[in-house]
């Protein structure tokens, strides 16, 4: 049987790649009880737990990201993080049967990991044992899961990502135009920068980009790759998908000095041409570009607004690109390890999480206001990055979804070229990918 999924984006931070909803939970004990009740007898004596994520993040990310606060809050566990790299891929794992207590990763890679090498464990009852409330963590991310799982829980979600709008005040400033506001469209926003797309002091100045992958495979229209009922690109059957390319790659790029500027890049312009020329008024990309160049970022005055809505879908932002914890079919002590799992998603560890920058899972709105209060750039409006509601998770089907993906995604800089015609671009990608599903579905 096919097993669907979200699809896995290219370039996530060790967060993974979100806003959280805002139903408060009214349980006082679900606010406060997760992490801070005394622990079940049988997990005070010594356990060893083996964490493992094919993600590539170093020793050191997972320690500053997780690792610290969980040897901390659990003295008693002796915490192995496996890094993936030559020795340790996951084949190698299985091969070697070295254990896997945990696997850690992004949606997408999460989901086809655990299903290519039958690591998959439904952690349902678990979690009702051990008083996970999943009632306070973003909903999105939860009905994916089960989505994909036919309502089982393979994984927990600890973080998520989302989209949001930063922009560089300094060009605003150098060419008097209003900086961006909370409330504006796409069309809003792409007027806008057309003002400040210009040549000036021998240098171009862009007016509004998009990180090409994170926008196709977050996109706020939550159009699919692929149709699961009948298995066939959607492309040329769907009209949100000329919505989108017109309205984020398309016409940003109308300037013919944009467009010059841009295929002398070979590239659509972004994180560099933001932070470091600082040439880009406006760049749309996951809440982790402050982690991602902080340096740079201390050398010019830039803020952070919420991403551009489509008019017909006021408020609603991109789709949420979490992070998930899960036990594995080889996990030796299960209940220890829903321990750090129930520690991970209670308060007191997503208040220091959201205080570094990162976006919490639960919906605690005096959790989300603490977001970015302990990073350097505080006085930055981190709320952007939660004004918006989630845009639905797309399904797709792991087997192929990439390989479909990257076929529609690399049309969309010869289009903001000029170089070819939308219906033609379409046409090229479609055949490929059509091309793309009939070699692995042969397979």
């Amino acid at each position: 049987m096919k097993r669907f999924a979200i699809g896995l984006l290219a370039g996530t931070t060790v967060w993974g790649l979100a806003a959280c909803g805002s139903s408060p939970d009214t349980s006082k004990g679900a606010e406060q009880g997760e992490g801070a009740k005394p622990l079940p007898a049988a997990q005070t004596e010594p356990v060893e737990i083996n964490i493992y994520s094919n993600n590539n993040a170093s020793e050191q990310v997972f320690n500053e990201s997780y690792g610290n606060a969980l040897r901390k809050a659990f003295p008693q566990y002796t915490i192995t993080y496996i890094q993936s790299k030559k020795g340790t891929t996951l084949p190698e794992m299985i091969a070697s049967k070295t254990r896997i207590d945990l696997f850690w990763t992004s949606i997408g890679n999460y989901e086809t990991a655990l299903f290519e090498h039958a690591l998959e464990f439904d952690m349902t009852a678990l979690i009702q044992k051990h008083g996970i409330d999943l009632n306070r963590l973003e909903p999105s991310v939860i009905e994916a899961m089960k989505q994909i799982s036919g309502g089982k829980m393979y994984g927990i979600p600890v973080a998520t990502n989302s989209l949001a709008l930063f922009y560089n005040k300094d060009i605003f400033n150098k060419f008097g135009v209003p900086f961006p506001t909370s409330d504006m469209t796409w069309d809003e926003a792409n007027e806008l920068a057309r003002k400040v797309t210009r040549s000036a002091d021998g240098k171009q100045y862009y007016g509004i980009a998009s990180s090409r992958d994170h926008i196709i495979r977050m996109n706020q229209l939550s159009v699919p790759n692929v149709d699961i009922a009948t298995k066939k690109p959607t492309l040329l059957t769907d009209g949100r998908w000329k919505r989108l390319f017109e309205t984020v790659f398309i016409n940003p790029s109308s300037d013919s000095g944009y467009r010059d500027a841009m295929a002398k890049l070979k590239n659509f312009p972004a994180l560099d041409q933001f932070a470091k020329e600082q040439s880009l008024a406006m760049l749309v990309y996951p809440n982790t570009l402050p982690t991602s160049v902080p340096n740079e970022l201390k050398t010019m005055d830039w803020d952070i607004a919420p991403l551009p809505t489509f008019k017909e879908l006021p408020n609603v932002g991109s789709q949420s690109y979490p992070v998930y914890f899960g036990l594995t079919s080889q996990t030796k002590n299960k209940d220890a390890a829903m321990e750090l799992l129930k520690f991970m998603v209670s308060e007191p560890y997503q208040n220091e999480l959201a205080g570094k920058g990162v976006l919490p899972i639960i919906q605690s709105e005096a959790t989300k206001k603490l977001l970015g209060a302990n990073t350097a750039f505080k006085d930055k409006n981190y709320q952007a990055m939660m004004a918006r509601k989630f845009a639905p998770i797309t399904p797709k089907i792991p087997e192929y979804d990439t390989d479909v993906f990257r076929a529609y995604r690399d049309q969309a800089y010869p289009l903001a070229l000029g170089e070819t015609d939308i219906n033609t671009a379409f046409r090229i990608a479609a055949e490929q990918a059509e091309k793309v599903i009939q070699e692995k579905g042969r397979k």
